[in-house]
């Protein structure tokens, strides 16, 4: 069993600080390296997955993840196109 006053040490830190901390690090990644390199994380994660369970994804999650892109299809028609400001 962990030392029950370490763990109240770690639930009681800023958390609002590791998540600004978190998000100025993933901005920072992001312009360093490009979306390029976000596309490649993603196909590492995939081919770790695929390493692991072989038959992912399964025709139950493909029509899962099928079903997920036409509700985000049809949110996204339902956003008014946003206006562009004149240039000047």
């Amino acid at each position: 069993m962990r030392n029950a006053d370490e763990l109240r040490r770690f639930a009681r830190q800023g958390w609002a600080a590791a998540q600004r901390d978190k998000e100025l690090y993933w901005r920072d990644w992001k312009r360093q390296h490009g979306p390029a390199a976000g596309i490649r994380i993603a196909d590492e994660l995939r081919k770790q997955v695929l390493a692991q369970k072989p038959g992912w994804p399964g025709e139950e999650e493909r029509r899962e993840d099928l079903a997920t892109h036409l509700r985000v299809l049809e949110a996204l028609d339902r956003v008014p196109p946003r206006r562009r400001r004149p240039a000047r």
